[in-house]
Parts: structure tokens; C-alpha cells; sequence
């Protein structure tokens, strides 16, 4: 009992010690969820574990929306949303990693999905004509970007007046965003909080991008 004790207590350790070594490695340098580890988040299990349908109840997609997921990955939120903002939508997913845009793609014509557009980039540059989309959001990526503010003022450039940026923090991700980081970040960029869905441990901030006065 004492080394099995010992061996539980040596494991925690560990993922705390990793939890917090990535936390601090992402603020000097973008360090994304692994292309090798996109098939642990392609399961139904993960769905439910990581709240895949909540999520995007809480985001607020509908039909004829062109929306924007920032780091979406092989597309565990992306792939669903195609099939919300359906008829005459489009979702587009931009990706820093070339593994996961590929990966993306490849999901996304399994699934049978046309409206769906995989870019690779860095979200703190342009990519996006401005005013472009209605709805953008990022899941558990928002800590995984060294320059946090220009990404969002990207969004900001990108989004339509009026429209939605949604922001979802699961802990203990090792990039968890606080509540109230999350709104300060936002709020300097010029959004403003409409609403929080969820508990601190999964929460989901929505900001709108006020028309000018």
C-alpha cells in the first residue's frame, strides 16, 4: 500500500510539474497541443469528456453564419459547427500546425463535409479580409499563443460589427485562461463581455465587437 501510495503521489507530481513547465514554455514560445496526440480528442468519449456540445450551445451557431475557429485541431468543434451553420454556411479552421490542417482535412471529407475550409497561419497575423466573419471563437487555445493581445486584435479586424467572439477555458488544461484574464485581454482589444456560460473549471466567455459610437 505504501508504494502504490508513493507511485500515485509520484505520478501527480509529474503532471503537475508538466502542467506547469508548459504553462510557462507558452509564454515565450507557441507551444499547441501535438499533432501526434489529435487522435486522443477523436472519440466520442472525449466529446462528452471535454464538452463538445455544450460548447457550441454556448457559442450560438446558426445557419448561413461564416464563422472562424482559431486553433481547431483535427476539428473536434469545427467539424460539428460545419453541419449547425448548414444550409449556406461556412466554417474555417486556421491552424498553425501543417499536421493538423492536414489531419483536419482529411476528417472533414470522411465526414462528408464541404463547407468547411482548413488554413495554416499564425493567429497573431492577417489572414482574413476585415469584417469577414459573424462568429469566432477559440477552445483551450487562447493560452497557447505567446502574444495573447494581437491574436485577439486579429479576431476583432476579422469579425463583423455585431458579431461574436467566444472564448471556452477547461482547467486543467495546461493553458488555462482565468475568467478574468480572458476579459481583460478582451477588453483591450475593444470587445465587449455579452454573457458566461459555465462554472471556472469550463467556462465559456461571449463578447461582442461593438458598432462604433
Amino acid at each position: 500500500m505504501t508504494i502504490l501510495l508513493k507511485t500515485i503521489g509520484l505520478l501527480l507530481l509529474t503532471v503537475v510539474s508538466v502542467n506547469l513547465w508548459w504553462r510557462w514554455a507558452s509564454r515565450r514560445r507557441s507551444l499547441p497541443c501535438p499533432t501526434w496526440l489529435a487522435s486522443s480528442l477523436e472519440s466520442a468519449v472525449m466529446d462528452r469528456l471535454m464538452g463538445t456540445k455544450a460548447t457550441l450551445d454556448r457559442i450560438g451557431l446558426q445557419p448561413g453564419q461564416r464563422v472562424l475557429e482559431v486553433g481547431p485541431g483535427p476539428g473536434r468543434l469545427l467539424i460539428p459547427a460545419a453541419k449547425r451553420v448548414s444550409p449556406g454556411g461556412e466554417v474555417v479552421g486556421l491552424d498553425i500546425q501543417p499536421g493538423m490542417v492536414k489531419r483536419l482535412k482529411a476528417r472533414a471529407a470522411q465526414a462528408g463535409v464541404a463547407n468547411l475550409t482548413a488554413v495554416e497561419g499564425d493567429a497573431t497575423q492577417p489572414h482574413f479580409p476585415p469584417e469577414h466573419f459573424d462568429v469566432i471563437w477559440m477552445c483551450t487555445v487562447l493560452g497557447e499563443i505567446p502574444d495573447r493581445e494581437a491574436a485577439l486584435r486579429q479576431c476583432y479586424t476579422a469579425l463583423k460589427t455585431g458579431g461574436r467572439l467566444s472564448i471556452t477555458e477547461i482547467f486543467p488544461d495546461p493553458h488555462y485562461q482565468s475568467l478574468s484574464t480572458v476579459q481583460r485581454l478582451a477588453a483591450m482589444v475593444g470587445f465587449q463581455l455579452q454573457a458566461v456560460h459555465g462554472p471556472w473549471f469550463f467556462l465559456t466567455a461571449n463578447f461582442d465587437k461593438p458598432a462604433l459610437p
